[in-house]
């Protein structure tokens, strides 16, 4: 655990750099260089560690295996990328380094591309909501992919973004509703009309309005009975996207609490920031189509958590838009700081809570404690 503590702080130290006036050649330079660092030292993290971080068991027996009993309930193009890793080694440790830089690089560049103002604080939010991806499983690309699209929508390039979306859903399925994004980026939607639908969603969403459009859908589709039974039994299984063993309503109803207090919070911003900040508007749409879906669904249906991630993937853009409003104002920087602060180190405590044992110690190839096969 002391590794994680010591990580969060220096990440945190890292990112109060974003709020200091520094000369452009000494930001350019810190931005390199410590960027580069700690790139290094997450991915090291993501690439030496053994049997540490969930599912390891499935994702370790599929890649040292690799039979059709272990491929069976995984994606073609992860399929695909584990197969040509096997080409060139069976060693695990290799796999992991492979995947994870993939799984890290593509976020660092996409937040020093768009974000070079708040990287660092990009940073730090990136690891206490997903663990930095040191513990990576396929969505964990995925996201990558969808978030390196959403590039295309910003420059309007239809085709490159339906492809780099494909091929995020041929990794993970849940990304397919990503697709949405380039509808939802630019449209003019007014807070009002936000706020019904928030109201809306969160009714269906406790009164189990989910299942009952699950339903709906299934006989349209002609689909009832036992099959139907058996796919809503599968879309309520999920291991990667939840992440944790708290009770699901709990977990539902503090989750909408969080949102409750974060949508008028980036509301505001966004209403008063929207001239400065050019992609806030975008970011905006999409985390609130994130939500809707989350109000909607992640009750009663978890496989439609893992679908809202890519969307609520921009809290942590619009999170440091909220520190980067009051820059200038260093009577209010400070304490809108902390609080900030303070809550990601609540968001990584549940983090790190939700499955203790497998996160706690974090094991290495190097630990003589553990048996292992390279």
């Amino acid at each position: 655990m002391i590794t994680y503590i010591v990580l969060f702080f220096f990440l945190a130290v890292f990112s109060f750099t974003d709020y200091i006036y520094t000369p452009f050649i000494y930001r350019k330079l810190l931005l390199c260089t410590g960027g580069i660092f700690i790139f290094f030292v997450l991915w090291s993290l993501a690439s030496l560690r053994w049997k540490t971080g969930t599912d390891w068991d499935s994702y370790y027996d599929t890649f040292y295996y690799f039979s059709e009993a272990h491929i069976i309930n995984f994606e073609p193009g992860y399929i695909k990328l584990m197969a040509f890793i096997k080409e060139f080694t069976s060693n695990y440790t290799v796999y992991l380094a492979v995947f994870s830089f993939l799984c890290i690089s593509i976020k660092f560049s996409f937040f020093f591309k768009y974000h070079k103002e708040t990287f660092f604080t990009l940073i730090l939010l990136f690891y206490c909501y997903y663990f930095a991806d040191i513990f990576a499983v396929r969505q964990n690309l995925a996201i990558s992919l969808t978030l390196f699209s959403t590039i295309f929508i910003i420059n309007r390039k239809p085709i490159f973004f339906s492809l780099f979306v494909a091929l995020a859903t041929s990794i993970h399925s849940s990304s397919i509703l990503y697709f949405l994004a380039y509808f939802i980026y630019w449209r003019k939607i007014n807070d009002k009309t936000f706020y019904c639908f928030v109201c809306i969603s969160i009714f269906f969403g406790l009164s189990g309005g989910g299942l009952v459009l699950m339903n709906l859908v299934f006989k349209s589709l002609g689909i009832d009975g036992l099959i139907a039974d058996k796919i809503a039994k599968y879309l309520n299984e999920d291991s990667e996207a939840l992440n944790t063993n708290i009770n699901p309503v709990f977990l539902y109803l503090l989750g909408t609490i969080k949102r409750l207090i974060f949508i008028p919070v980036f509301m505001y911003i966004k209403n008063k920031s929207a001239d400065k900040f050019q992609n806030i508007k975008g970011y905006f749409n999409l985390y609130m189509i994130g939500n809707i879906i989350y109000f909607l669904f992640a009750k009663d249906l978890a496989v439609f958590v893992r679908a809202s991630v890519p969307f609520l993937f921009f809290e942590i853009m619009l999170l440091s838009y909220v520190l980067l409003h009051f820059k200038k104002n260093k009577r209010k920087l400070l304490p809108v700081f902390l609080i900030v602060l303070f809550f990601s180190l609540s968001r990584f405590n549940t983090l790190v809570n939700s499955y203790y044992d497998l996160y706690v110690p974090y094991y290495s190839i190097f630990d003589d404690r553990i048996e292992r096969k390279l």
